[in-house]
């Protein structure tokens, strides 16, 4: 199948959410390693990292990829055992997001909560979102290059919506002003 320039679109900006994400776990794993050097991390910014990881990510990326999983099975039922796991994984995210953020949550309003349990937490997510994004990356995204037609992305949009990215992309939603400021230092600080 050739590849068109709708899908060619849809697949840049699946791999764009993904070096969005895997930005925010580099930042997540830098606040974490504030706690290493006694210092008190930045729970406002941990906190928005992991809002935005289960709302967005949660709620539109992965139910995305679910449909995308579906088409590329059918189309190529070699790949039925790979999208399977990864759709399973993504209740595993889910969970496991849900998990740090009660986690967070609990440190944010002072429960006597161990900072060790925040910190399995984060980095437990932070492994299996890694690996899993790796999957995709190397394997799914190319085969949905291949597979799909700009006649599936319609399908997809009408059982999701059409989304935009609240943080990297509209840049209008008030909850990620710290969250968007810190990105930006950061890159002009290592550019």
């Amino acid at each position: 199948m050739k590849t068109t320039k709708r899908t060619a679109d849809r697949i840049a900006s699946w791999h764009a959410d993904h070096v969005h994400f895997a930005r925010l776990l580099d930042l997540l794993e830098d606040e974490l390693e504030q706690f290493g050097g006694g210092a008190a991390p930045r729970y406002d910014l941990m906190e928005a990292i992991v809002y935005y990881m289960t709302h967005y990510s949660d709620a539109v990326h992965h139910p995305k990829e679910d449909l995308v999983f579906a088409i590329i099975k059918t189309r190529d039922p070699r790949f039925r055992g790979p999208v399977d796991e990864l759709a399973w994984e993504h209740r595993i995210l889910r969970e496991t997001g849900e998990q740090l953020a009660r986690d967070l949550d609990d440190i944010i309003n002072g429960s006597i909560a161990p900072r060790d349990r925040l910190q399995q937490s984060a980095r437990e997510y932070i492994a299996c979102m890694r690996g899993h994004m790796n999957v995709e990356e190397v394997e799914i995204l190319p085969a949905a290059q291949r597979l799909l037609t700009d006649d599936d992305w319609p399908v997809v949009d009408a059982r999701i919506g059409d989304v935009d990215d609240p943080l990297f992309a509209s840049g209008t939603d008030i909850r990620y002003a710290a969250l968007r400021e810190h990105i930006a230092r950061n890159a002009r600080r290592r550019a």
